[in-house]
């Protein structure tokens, strides 16, 4: 059994192109995936409009199912009456969903988590109460889950260890236990993809960390232009599935072309490994 999904991240309505829109728009039909994930950051500064131009985009590919978490930029900066009592208003509007469940593909689960409070502008935090909560009910060995939130687990360069999830190493020891296959994320607009061994030696099961890049603002970083993943997931073999990622970068010419593939395995001792 084959699953796709699409992880994209950080679009930041609000601070975006339209002709980066329409590329991305138009990937999304080529590449019919089995679900979208979009990992926070939508709008730029939480307001109506963008939330608006974020909803016709969503709207544009209503032929895919989504699972969307919010970002820090999703709660209202400037307005502090509306991020104290109503922080998620808008949100909750158009996307007119739990902002943290679980959706099932298939033998894949999704788990969406919201790392964002209305208390902190930037960082990100996740109580191990509440991935308990949401990752509860106990599935099959051979299904492949699948932890959403914005804030990275991981990232590339020591500038951005500043931007990780607070308390990682509890939530880390969590995602193990509860069996956690892949842990996505985004914020620091700079695509990554690692074992989490190499970052979390002490956690015996090792997961797939996934940063998404920012698929549509041009708030972009040296290296790291509009980009998004692609997760093809092959539980054929139920005893070792497998799984690889696709970076799409936009190139010149404003297509979406993929520019590197990662490919791992599931080991029932150690967890995945790369190929």
């Amino acid at each position: 059994m084959k699953i796709r999904i699409a992880h994209l991240s950080d679009p930041h309505f609000g601070a975006n192109y339209p002709e980066v829109v329409n590329a991305l728009t138009s990937s999304m039909k080529d590449l019919k995936p089995s679900l979208i994930i979009l990992s926070g950051d939508i709008t730029q500064r939480a307001r109506c409009e963008q939330f608006v131009a974020a909803e016709k985009f969503v709207q544009q590919l209503a032929e895919f199912p989504w699972a969307i978490v919010p970002g820090n930029h999703d709660i209202p900066l400037f307005n502090i009456f509306a991020r104290l009592f109503y922080p998620y208003k808008y949100f909750k509007n158009v996307f007119k969903g739990l902002l943290e469940k679980e959706i099932p593909v298939k033998s894949v689960h999704v788990f969406t988590l919201n790392s964002t409070s209305r208390f902190r502008h930037v960082q990100g935090a996740l109580s191990a109460k509440q991935i308990k909560k949401i990752v509860a009910d106990p599935l099959a060995e051979t299904d492949v889950r699948i932890a959403c939130f914005h804030h990275p687990m991981d990232c590339p360069k020591t500038v951005d260890e500043k931007n990780l999830l607070r308390n990682r190493d509890e939530a880390m020891q969590v995602f193990a236990k509860a069996g956690i296959d892949l842990i996505l994320g985004g914020h620091i607009h700079d695509p990554y993809v690692n074992l989490s061994g190499e970052r979390y030696p002490n956690v015996k099961r090792q997961s797939i960390i996934s940063v998404a890049g920012t698929c549509l603002s041009w708030r972009t970083r040296a290296g790291a232009p509009n980009s998004f993943h692609l997760i093809d997931i092959d539980t054929a073999d139920k005893k070792i599935p497998r799984l690889v990622i696709t970076r799409y970068d936009l190139q010149s010419n404003k297509q979406f072309t993929p520019i590197l593939v990662q490919s791992f395995f599931r080991d029932l001792a150690q967890g995945w490994i790369k190929n």
